[in-house]
């Protein structure tokens, strides 16, 4: 495992991972359908199921939308950030 703040001399920025798994996510489409062109790389998009990425397994549903995705909440009482709920 690379340290990455060490490696690069900065923190990791909050929604980078996803940012890189969306990228990677897209890439891994494109080699499977031999294209980068949409028209033929998007089915191929659309089909992703169990890929591993930083964030844990991507997958998409008929829809469309993202399985088992989560959306955490959070409130901040005198300076101090608590978590509300993970909502899936």
């Amino acid at each position: 495992k690379v340290d990455f703040k060490k490696k690069f001399n900065a923190d990791v920025q909050i929604y980078a991972p996803y940012v890189y798994d969306a990228t990677m996510v897209m890439v891994d489409a494109m080699v499977k359908a031999g294209s980068a062109d949409p028209k033929v790389y998007l089915p191929a998009l659309a089909k992703t199921s169990g890929y591993k990425g930083v964030t844990g397994t991507i997958a998409f549903d008929d829809k469309g939308d993202i399985k088992n995705g989560a959306l955490t909440l959070f409130t901040y009482k005198a300076d101090k950030r608590e978590q509300i709920a993970v909502v899936r």
